[in-house]
């Protein structure tokens, strides 16, 4: 019987499974913004509604076809909050997916049961995400499934924000608004300042500001009005991580120990709350702004942690948010090289496949060959000699053309199209790859409302 020593284990298999929930499970991507089960689920998504107008999908029905079609092997439970809080608005600046039913609000953050919800893919992701034929999906099992990373043109990582905790490594990241990214975006490869980047909520309406000495804290600060007429304070926002249960349970205390005298609610939809306090004690209370806040609860503080997994699946950890978009522009931009080799390549080949067509149908016009009643062979042979592509192996693209457009008509139209053909090319030849980023990042800014 094999044994090992504390010291052995703690080396070999601890540390391999730290390193498989860092890198495979806990930790975001920098490239696409997602964790594995998230990009599992947007693969799937993607395969589903491709046009938009399918039919949405039960949570649960989704979850379990993701977990037939993409492998993916941890579970019910985690899955279906995956896919709830990827459909839900007040955690994402641009949702993935589009949540139908109760998926929550900021102040009141339970979702529905899966069995009552539904989903289906956002047209954010058709937006934020591009060049799919690019990418290399992976295998797993000996079945296909979703590639390493996807590739948005923006950094989704601080768009819509991430957090996860794994063995001896954790990532908080905040959203950001989707025009500030963008208009970032630009300003760099258009080689102009990128401006600061602040936290951005939807649903939320206070103020961010950052700490002068460490860039990674923010200091939250909500909105309240001290009352000129009354003892009463009117609060209309507060910190994003306290719900309405837990601010109401607050003031009930403060009612109970009688540092208020009473409150109103009206919130329903944003925060709206009306603190009532007894004259004698106000003026006293509301003197000191600092205990008065700590009081309201009306400020808080978080600090990031930039914690990220690169393109080659390994632990990037960063300094500052504006410092995630430079990585990401400068990762990102490689793959407008690599579209543009792509398409020239594609159009190429179907230049090749026009021109053959052309010249076919011209030989059999000026009857160089004749194809009634010649055997097939014969044919083949002709073309072989004659220096036409096979294509996959084969000249069926040819010999399966019908007899009705093998036409001076249809001979005039191919070469039209070879014309266009080649115009298309060569304009895009001209086009720099900065100059195809901005198209796109423009293009986006015009889509996001």
């Amino acid at each position: 019987m094999n044994t090992k020593n504390v010291s052995d284990f703690l080396n070999t298999e601890v540390k391999e499974y730290a390193m498989d929930v860092v890198e495979k499970r806990a930790i975001p991507s920098v490239i696409d913004g997602l964790k594995p089960t998230a990009r599992k689920v947007v693969y799937i998504a993607d395969k589903i509604w491709k046009t938009g107008n399918e039919k949405p999908m039960k949570v649960f029905q989704f979850v379990g076809k993701m977990a037939a079609d993409a492998y993916y092997h941890h579970g019910d439970s985690s899955a279906n909050d995956v896919v709830t809080g990827m459909g839900q608005t007040f955690k994402n600046s641009l949702p993935l997916l589009e949540g139908i039913g109760q998926y929550g609000t900021l102040r009141s953050t339970t979702a529905g049961a899966p069995r009552y919800i539904s989903t289906k893919l956002s047209q954010n992701f058709r937006n934020l995400y591009k060049d799919f034929e690019l990418l290399e999906n992976q295998i797993d099992e000996g079945v296909e499934v979703e590639p390493k990373y996807f590739l948005p043109i923006v950094p989704t990582i601080i768009l819509n924000g991430s957090s996860g905790i794994a063995v001896g490594f954790a990532s908080n990241i905040l959203n950001r608004n989707p025009k500030d990214v963008i208009d970032n975006c630009i300003n760099y490869i258009e080689g102009k300042k990128i401006k600061e980047l602040k936290p951005w909520l939807a649903e939320f309406s206070g103020e961010w500001v950052r700490d002068t000495e460490n860039k990674k804290k923010w200091y939250i600060h909500g909105k309240y009005e001290i009352s000129d007429k009354k003892p009463e304070i009117h609060i209309t926002e507060l910190p994003p991580d306290i719900t309405f249960e837990e601010y109401e349970s607050y003031l009930d205390k403060l009612v109970d120990n009688k540092t208020i005298r009473d409150y109103d609610n009206n919130s329903s939809s944003g925060v709206d709350y009306i603190l009532k306090f007894r004259k004698e004690d106000f003026e006293k209370i509301v003197s000191n702004k600092e205990k008065l806040e700590k009081l309201l609860k009306i400020n808080d503080y978080v600090t990031e942690n930039l914690t990220t997994i690169d393109e080659n699946e390994k632990l990037k950890i960063f300094d500052c948010v504006e410092d995630i978009l430079v990585y990401f522009i400068d990762f990102r931009m490689k793959y407008y090289q690599k579209r543009k080799e792509y398409f020239i390549g594609k159009w190429h080949d179907e230049l090749d496949v026009l021109n053959m067509k052309a010249n076919f149908i011209k030989a059999i016009i000026d009857k160089k060959i004749t194809i009634n009643n010649t055997p097939k062979d014969k044919i083949v042979s002709w073309l072989s000699k004659n220096g036409y592509k096979l294509i996959d192996d084969s000249y069926n693209y040819l010999l399966s053309m019908p007899i009705y457009s093998l036409t001076k008509e249809k001979y005039e139209e191919i070469l039209q199209k070879v014309k266009t053909k080649e115009e298309q090319i060569m304009e895009f030849m001209k086009k720099d790859t900065k100059e195809m980023y901005l198209e796109d990042l423009y293009e986006l800014k015009k889509k996001i409302k």
